[in-house]
């Protein structure tokens, strides 16, 4: 626990950590790199609704889910993503709700919920089953569970880092690991699945729906490049998962 705290408090994607950059700048940026995020997430519909990130990193989704009329709750373990979530919050205009807590045991009351959103965490938590049971007990009846996890059948995965990094005599668990996120070495990474996210959900959710986008690959000289790639073909590396809380 205390190696991921320490990696993470350094490494929070869309943190801009030690650089002076705007909300309207960062909201640009994610939104242009991951530009699939505005129609499959679908902020929008979740005006009214309430909503807990878990995982908030950076803030910048929180801020947009508020942008759409929610209201937000975000929540991460790291002071880091605590911090800079609250702080981007009040820059953009709105009432920050940060909690600085383990997603392994969820501050709040049962079915307090309407929507769960976890962009890029669950695949970093190596006993991630209680924390998908955490997740369904804070979710009402019906409610939404968002996720992205990383795609086991993406080009990512398969060249980048299984194929081009086969001779290091790393095992497959720990090549994920170390080459999965921008700054090297993550404590835990694991890729999923199509059938192993429904295995892990199908207890607590259903329908669960699955789309895979964000072709990209790693070059020796830029990690994460995109490709021009149909999705159809679902090599990406992302998987967008929502389901519903039976």
């Amino acid at each position: 626990m205390e190696a991921s705290l320490e990696y993470w408090e350094n490494a929070i994607p869309w943190a801009f950590k030690g650089e002076t950059t705007t909300y309207e700048s960062k909201r640009g940026k994610r939104y242009e790199l991951q530009d699939y995020m505005a129609h499959d997430i679908g902020f929008e519909s979740y005006r009214g609704r309430k909503v807990l990130e878990v995982g908030s990193g950076g803030g910048i989704d929180s801020a947009e889910f508020a942008r759409n009329g929610a209201e937000v709750i975000s929540l991460d373990f790291t002071h880091l993503g605590a911090s800079t979530t609250r702080d981007l919050l009040r820059e953009a205009g709105f009432v920050p709700n940060p909690v600085r807590s383990d997603a392994s045991s969820l501050p709040f009351r049962d079915a307090e919920f309407d929507c769960l959103y976890s962009f890029g965490v669950l695949h970093h938590i190596p006993d991630v089953v209680p924390v998908v049971q955490e997740i369904a007990r804070v979710l009402k009846p019906g409610g939404e569970l968002t996720c992205m996890l990383y795609n086991k059948a993406s080009l990512l995965y398969c060249y980048s880092i299984l194929f081009v990094h086969r001779n290091e005599g790393l095992t497959e668990e720990q090549l994920v690991s170390r080459y999965s996120e921008r700054i090297l070495n993550c404590p835990y990474t694991r890729a999923y699945t199509k059938g192993e996210v429904h295995g892990l959900l199908s207890p607590y959710f259903e329908p669960i729906n699955t789309s895979v986008r964000y072709n990209v690959i790693d070059l020796p000289d830029n990690r994460k490049f995109k490709l021009d790639i149909p999705d159809r073909y679902e090599l990406g590396w992302h998987l967008i998962v929502k389901a519903k809380r039976r």
